[in-house]
Order: C-alpha cells, then sequence, then structure tokens
C-alpha cells in the first residue's frame, strides 16, 4: 500500500485525496523492541488469609481505618517505648488483633516481654478478657517465652512484623 504511493489515512492524519510525501529509510538493524515500563499494582486486592482469626477479609478491610482513627481520637495515640540511643534498634511492625498496625522501635537488648508489654499498653481492652500470644506471620511461630532478647533471635534481628494473635 505504501510502495504504491497511498497511506492509510489514520496514520498520515490527512484527508481524502491530499498530496503527501512520504520519505521511506530502510534500516540494516534488526528490530529491537522498546522495554516495557512496569507498573506496580494500583488496584484493590482480596486478602486470601488472615493470621488472626476474624471476620471475614472484606469486613476486616473496611473496618480497619476505622479500628486505626478510633485509638488517634481517643487518647494522643500508641504509648512510647524508652530507647537507649546508645543501642542499635530493631524496627517492628505490629498488628493487633483488631486490625490497626503500630510501627515501634525497639533496643536490640530489650525482651520480647517488653513488646507484649507495649502491646498491652497499647491496646488495653483488647487483651484484657481473653488470651493472646505474640507470633511471626512466616516462619509462623508463637513466641510465649518472653525472656527471649530481640537481637538474638532470627526472625527480629533486621526487624520484622509480629502479630497479636488470640489463643
Amino acid at each position: 500500500m505504501i510502495r504504491s504511493g497511498r497511506a492509510p489515512l489514520h496514520l498520515m492524519n490527512v484527508r481524502e485525496n491530499q498530496q503527501v510525501d512520504v520519505h521511506l529509510q530502510k534500516h540494516d538493524e534488526n528490530y529491537k523492541q522498546p522495554t516495557k515500563v512496569w507498573k506496580p499494582f494500583s488496584g484493590s486486592g482480596q486478602r486470601l488469609g488472615s493470621p488472626t482469626p476474624g471476620p471475614s477479609s472484606s469486613s476486616v478491610m473496611t473496618s480497619t481505618p476505622a479500628a486505626q482513627a478510633a485509638p488517634a481520637t481517643s487518647s494522643s495515640g500508641p504509648p512510647e517505648v524508652s530507647i537507649d540511643p546508645a543501642v542499635p534498634t530493631v524496627s517492628l511492625r505490629l498488628q493487633l488483633a483488631n486490625g490497626t498496625r503500630l510501627p515501634v522501635r525497639f533496643n536490640t537488648t530489650q525482651t520480647i516481654g517488653d513488646v507484649y508489654d507495649f502491646i498491652t499498653r497499647a491496646a488495653p481492652q483488647d487483651g484484657s478478657g481473653r488470651p493472646w500470644v505474640l507470633a511471626t506471620t512466616f516462619p509462623n511461630k508463637d513466641h510465649t517465652d518472653k525472656s527471649l532478647v530481640l537481637g538474638e533471635m532470627a526472625e527480629f534481628k533486621r526487624g520484622g512484623t509480629a502479630v497479636q494473635k488470640w489463643s
């Protein structure tokens, strides 16, 4: 079609029977497809499993912002952890049984018992009537020995996620 002097109208952006100069250039190298620009996932998703028992995933997803907003309005926020600046720290992301997520820093010399105390102070209404245990999500492991030091545990040496799980 192009070799005969005609081209599709939508490609040339011209009207019918309009004169157009088309110059073809032959390239010797093979065609290289341009690299694709990958965009991160931006949609909403469905959570398949939950490390904490409770309602279905859709109601957990909708109740999470309300659960996070409630402590902020009723109090000044989560309690502070006393950190010694001379000792290395480790960053933990705690997920409470009500769905609230709390990022917190501990010294590597602090123990699992200190994490238990922090969770009890952060959400006293959650742990008052029901027994709970601190667990990691992968590998799934319950941490019941409160004397273990965070810096000596493989799960928390470089930080990680800990979950409050009803027992």
